[in-house]
This record gives C-alpha cells, structure tokens and sequence, in this order.
C-alpha cells in the first residue's frame, strides 16, 4: 500500500490535509481546471497547445525505462498526468507540486495505490534522505531563482538514494531568446542554454549528461514560429514602453494594459497550421539526441548521485 510506504520515507505529517481535498470536491472549481497548467484534452483550440503538450508528455516516455519497478519522485507535478501515466511502471511514486490546488486537482482526478500527490517546494521534499531511487522534474528549473537553484538541486541530492538518478528537463535558450535578452514568459526566472545547464548541475552532481530534444520539421516549424522574436521589438520598442511606463499616469498605463490584453488574447486564438496537422503530429515526431543541436526544443539533463565508496 502506498500509504504504508509513505509512512516510512515522509519526513513529516502528509502537507495535504483530507478536508482541503473535500472542500474542493464540493465546489467542483471546472473554471480552475480550465485554466491549469498543460494537460490532456479531448479537443484542442490551437495546434501549438497540441505540440506543447506532446513536447512536455515525451519527457514523461522518455523516463519510463528509468522509473520501472522503482520508487520515483516528481517535483512540479502540475495537472499530474505524467505521475499517473509512470505509475503504470514505477513501483510507487510520490508527485509533489507547489500548487496547492494543483495537488487537489490530482486528488480528484487520480486514485491508484500506488500514486500519492503532496503539497511541496522542491526547496523543501518532505520524504526522508536517500528514501528515493528515481527523480524527475520537468519544466522547473527555470522557475527557480538563480541563487535558490543549488538549494533546490541539494535537496533533490538529498532525497535521492546513492547510485539513483535525477532526470531534468527545461527549454532551450538558444532556441527561445536573442542574445543578452531576459526571459519573455514571466514566470522564468532563468533560461539555460546546454553550457549554463550542464555546468548547474555538475555544481551539485559529478555524472552529468545532457541530451536535446528534436521534433520533426513541421514541430520544429511550429515552435520556431511560436518563440520567434523580433529585435526590434526586444532591443528597442521594449525598453522604450518600460521608460513610458514609468512616466504616464496609472489611469492611462491601466487602459492602455487592457487594450493590450485584449490584442494578445484575440491573437492566441489564431492559428496559422491547418487542423489536419493534428493528425500528422505523433509522439514518435520526437527524439532525445545524444548531444544538443542549437535548434533542439528542451535540454534534458540526466544526473547519478554518486554511490559512496566502501571501506
């Protein structure tokens, strides 16, 4: 029983008490969900969100021969559909996010024995040292603030049992910014390219491997046009709207932020790939290379904690 086993690596009482995940039973928050994080749908408005969400689920296949028959840790579960689709193969996992109403969300949604989903930092596991032998944690890195990224990669360290594996994953800055420019998506604290990720990592893990994920050329395509950024915008009109900001009055820096909320939301409803392409796009359109081409969609670091010589 996964409760049993949680019994013996939690470090403290379960962060997600049974009342939080009933309260929300009872309020059956469907506009919540619709505003979650990736995840499966039945239909889909845009063929970027299709691509995004096979992007981020090809990580989840690609751990699958890492995960089997063992015990395995998520951090940043999100809409928890990938802890779900490893607890087919893993022997129990604990998926931790910190949403708390993403972890109530995988309580409604996912019951297995073998799945558990607790309300967590990744700054802070509450399972017990070296009580893990797999962890993943996809598209979380760059969430985190450069100085907290080590605290974060030590307490994964520490969670983690001697000769067991960490498995990471985050977008490529090659691919998504121009030199010297700052994150567009808001919630990034940090992008990394293949040197600055590999180097993160080796500050806390000596076996470091770091792979690139391909999609075809019609995923390529697509994710090349959805991140593409103009410089003049970046370079120029950018830095000039933030020194307006700063000079015009709150009454009409409020009006023009709507206005543009509404052009950007008129905008995401727009696609320009043909609704066929749905049914050309696979899975199988990815690969994990063995090195890292500039234009590879995310980096996927693959890191062993050591196992300690004996005397």
């Amino acid at each position: 029983m996964i409760e049993l086993e949680l019994t013996n690596i939690l470090k403290d009482k379960c962060c997600l008490c049974k009342d939080d995940i009933s309260c929300l039973k009872m309020k059956q928050q469907k506009p919540f969900e619709n505003h979650l994080p990736v995840k499966s749908r039945e239909k889909w408005d845009r063929i970027e969100q299709y691509v995004e969400y096979l992007r981020h689920f090809m990580a989840y296949k690609y751990v699958t021969k890492f995960v089997e028959e063992k015990s395995a840790l998520e951090i940043g579960c999100g809409t928890g559909y990938g802890a779900d689709y490893l607890s087919r193969f893993a022997s129990n996992i604990v998926a931790v996010d910190v949403s708390k109403k993403c972890v109530i969300y995988c309580h409604n949604r996912y019951k297995k024995e073998k799945l558990a989903f607790l309300n967590s930092s990744g700054l802070s596991v509450p399972l017990k040292d070296g009580s893990v032998d797999v962890i993943f944690s996809f598209q979380v890195i760059e969430h985190i603030e450069s100085k907290k990224v080590t605290d974060y990669l030590d307490e994964v360290k520490r969670v983690l049992k001697e000769g067991g594996v960490f498995i990471a994953s985050t977008p490529n800055k090659k691919l998504r910014l121009l030199p010297f420019q700052k994150p567009w998506n808001p919630e990034h604290k940090k992008e990394y390219d293949y040197k600055e990720f590999k180097k993160t990592l080796n500050d806390v893990f000596k076996e470091v491997k770091v792979y690139g994920l391909k999609g075809s050329e019609e995923i390529q395509s697509i994710e090349r046009n959805r991140v593409k950024q103009n410089p003049l915008k970046v370079y120029v009109i950018k830095p000039l709207f933030s020194l307006i900001k700063k000079m015009l009055p709150p009454m009409i820096l409020s009006r023009l932020k709507r206005i543009k909320k509404s052009i950007v939301r008129d905008g995401k409803k727009r696609s320009l790939i043909p609704k066929d392409m749905f049914n050309k796009i696979r899975i199988s359109d990815f690969k994990v290379l063995s090195y890292c081409p500039s234009d590879c969609l995310d980096l996927y670091g693959i890191c062993k904690r050591s196992e300690r010589r004996k005397k």
